[in-house]
Formats: structure tokens, sequence, C-alpha cells
């Protein structure tokens, strides 16, 4: 993991912003330690979620680059982005809880503090993000965690796991991360609570266990829990749950050559919410009135994000009649049928890193 000394902050007297500490001529980077925890169930996507992020970095047209403070991260990096672009096959399922920390580096624009002229300025800001990519199932319910959780997890059939190597981490340690943590990715994957219905019971336990955690060991100002939080529903590329986006005219398409679809940002919130309601075998409803009640509303997004995204074809663009980018084989292995194009994967980890960066609270 990093060492929050190597990211402290400046000393207070130490010039800000666009000039930087040591040299008025010299842009320095924003750098701030930004400790962002991922939860989900099984099969909800989070290998592949980690493994998708540098391929969404490579494919967003902002000026970021995403690398590895440690040997660790970059291997993650290496393996997993090419077992996606490459062999075209989805990670093997987390058995073992993996510590992960990138540097995630770009331009954001800060204030100049002049009255008159230019107003803002472009600066290099990083942001140091910590993640420990945990086996689903140790987010269970008492209910369910003595049933038997599918073997394939995240992979949906990839992968041996007994190639996964690790060192196994305990309940207590995990709620202890997230705890720690200022922003949490949770991931919500409605084809699993379609066939399970069991996103609830992954969801309460941790969030229990989350509340006593924080507010008895870390302490919080009021009721809610401190963190920001960053809901994904995930494979949004499933027929399934693209349908149900198309239907409830929750669309909207890039304005790039390939006209990718995405859930327009002002209604993600009220997609996810109708995702919940329509679970016809479990409570995921209880998930949102949670989040509702447990988080401050002004510090929850949405988001609908897919890691492989759609499939192009030979024209390079979104087709409503052939968009699946992902097939069986004849040996009921599930295939990646062209390039991976992810949606909405950066996008959190970026709106995380700027909230967190900006003593205000304001969105951005």
């Amino acid at each position: 993991m990093t060492n929050p000394s190597q990211f402290s902050p400046p000393p207070p007297n130490a010039p800000r912003g666009p000039q930087g500490p040591g040299n008025p001529n010299i842009v320095q980077p924003q750098r701030d330690l930004r400790r962002i925890g991922l939860w989900g169930a099984p099969q909800s996507g989070k290998t592949t979620f980690l493994a998708a992020l540098q391929v969404a970095v490579l494919r967003s047209p902002d000026d970021w680059m995403l690398f590895g403070v440690n040997e660790e991260s970059n291997d993650f990096l290496d393996a997993q982005t090419g077992m996606l672009t490459q062999h075209r096959q989805f990670p093997a399922a987390t058995r073992f809880s993996n510590s992960l920390s990138w540097i995630l580096r770009g331009t954001t624009e800060l204030p100049t503090g002049k009255r008159f002229g230019k107003k803002t300025v472009d600066v290099p800001m990083e942001f140091n993000i910590d993640l420990l990519d945990s086996p689903g199932a140790v987010f269970a319910s008492k209910a369910v965690s003595g049933l038997q959780v599918p073997s394939e997890g995240d992979n949906l059939g990839f992968g041996d796991e007994s190639e996964e190597s690790g060192s196994e981490v305990g309940e207590d340690e995990i709620i202890e991360h997230l705890a720690g943590c200022d922003g949490i990715v949770y991931l919500f994957d409605p084809t699993r609570e379609r066939r399970h219905g069991d996103s609830y019971s992954y969801f309460q336990r941790t969030l229990l266990k989350l509340s006593r955690q924080v507010f008895r060991d870390r302490g919080s100002g009021d009721a809610r829990l401190p963190q920001h939080l960053a809901v994904c529903v995930t494979k949004f590329d499933a027929p399934e749950v693209y349908r149900r986006a198309r239907v409830g005219g929750y669309l909207t398409y890039d304005d790039t050559p390939q006209m990718l679809p995405r859930v327009r940002e002002d209604s993600a919130g009220h997609f996810f919410a109708e995702m919940c309601k329509d679970s016809k075998v479990g409570n995921a409803d209880l998930v949102l009135s949670s989040i509702r009640k447990y988080f401050h509303p002004d510090r929850v997004r949405y988001f609908a994000t897919s890691a492989v995204g759609f499939y192009l074809g030979e024209a390079d663009r979104f087709t409503e009649n052939d968009y699946g980018n992902v097939t069986k084989s004849p040996d009921g292995i599930m295939e990646i049928r062209g390039k991976v194009w992810p949606i909405n994967v950066v996008e959190p980890v970026l709106w995380l890193g700027r909230r967190l960066g900006d003593q205000n609270g304001s969105a951005r």
C-alpha cells in the first residue's frame, strides 16, 4: 500500500495553486492521498472493472495517464488488461484480497485568483488511488454466506482460479479498509439481481459493519456516513440492461465517431432506482433505501457502466442491430467479440478524486 507520508500536502504557509511550493515559475501537481474502496457482490464485475480502468484511461479524450506505485499494481494492469484486450477473455474471479495502488495523473482547471484576464489555469493533478480488490463473498450476509457462491465469480466462466495469488484478508480487515476510505465505488449488477435476487443480502451486512466501524472508531459529525459514494450499475452492455435504458428513454449518444450509447448523467440515479424496483426475486429496493438513508445525498452520484462496452464491428461504430460484445463459445466459455470500449469506468474514479480534492465540497 502507498505510504501516506509520500503524498503529504505542503506546509500551510507554502504557495499553493498554479504557482506551487518552492518555485513560483513552475506549475506543481496538486497531490493528495485519495483512498477509494471497491464494494460489490460476486459477479458484480469488480475484477473486470479494475482491469478495464487502464483501457478506459487510454480511450478517454482527456489528458490522463494511469500507473502503479509498485510492481504488484503494474503487474495487475499488465496481466488483467492483457486478458481483456489481447486474449479477449474475462479476468479470473477474485479469490484473495489484493492491495493495489495507482496514480491517476492529468490536468485540471484551478482559479488563478486574478480579478481580470484569465481566471483559470490548467494545473497538473495527481489522484493517488488505493483499491482493495476483494472476493465478493467477503461482503455476504449471514443469510447467504453459508451458501455456495458460483465459482466463476467476475469472470463468467473464464480463467483458472488455482492460478490466483495473494493473501487472504478477513472480513474485519475489509471493513476497516472501507471505513478508512474517503470514497467508495459500489458496483450493482442488475443481471445477477435478476437471477439471484441477493444484492441486498450482500449489501446489508457490509453496510451495518461499516456503520459500526465508522461511528465507533472514526466518528462522524452527523448521523450519516462521511464517505463519497459512486454507485455503478454494471454490465450496461448486457441486452437486458441496455434495452431497459432504451425503452425507459434514458439514453444519449457520444459525440464521437463510435456514437457509443450512455445513460444520461441527469438520469442515472433514476435508472438505478428503476433497476432496483424492477427486481422480482429480491429486495434490491432496500439497497436504494439504504443508500439514501446512510449517505449524504450530495455525496452520492450514479453511473451506468460497462467494462467491455459494445461491439462496434468493422465500421468501428455502434449499431442497434448488432451491439452485443460478449458471446458464448461452443464449449460454454464467455468471450469478448471485439475491441474493449469501457463506458463510465474511469469517470466514477475521476468524480471521486475531484470531489475529495474539493475543499468546498461542491460538485465538479
